[in-house]
């Protein structure tokens, strides 16, 4: 890992769910690699687009080593965050084409207020039989 940041990888770059590197670290239980991301300052408490962090998918996954870890480090995670934007600094933790993408799924989904798959219902007493032929007696 450390050669592929070393040649320019960005540990903030995302899946088109959102899933970051230290989501698939996280669900293999790959510790070592979760502790290298924290090293680098990678955002290891982003949430995915469905809101399921990295400490999330490894307790689904039961890599409880991870769990651990994490529960640690994201307190730390955030701590460094608001230290640099208190100080002014930059951190390289947002992916503009994930931001694009993420807009344009949310705008995609129905609204939670207008659901079109709701079916009419009909208020009118019985039913009413179409055709029906009168019996003589």
């Amino acid at each position: 890992m450390h050669l592929l940041i070393g040649c320019g990888a960005r540990p903030c770059l995302v899946t088109d769910v959102g899933w970051t590197p230290a989501h698939f670290a996280a669900e293999c239980g790959h510790l070592n690699v979760l502790r290298a991301l924290h090293a680098l300052h990678a955002a290891i408490d982003a949430p995915d687009f469905f809101g399921d962090t990295p400490k999330r998918i490894a307790q689904i996954y039961g890599h409880r080593a991870c769990v651990a870890f994490l529960e640690e480090a994201e307190p730390e995670c955030r701590d460094h965050r608001r230290a640099a934007e208190q100080n002014g600094l930059q951190l390289d933790e947002r992916d503009p084409d994930w931001d694009a993408k993420k807009r344009e799924l949310e705008l995609s989904l129905p609204s939670p207020s207008k659901n079109t798959n709701k079916k009419k219902k009909r208020n009118g007493g019985p039913a009413k039989l179409k055709y029906t032929k009168e019996r003589k007696a």
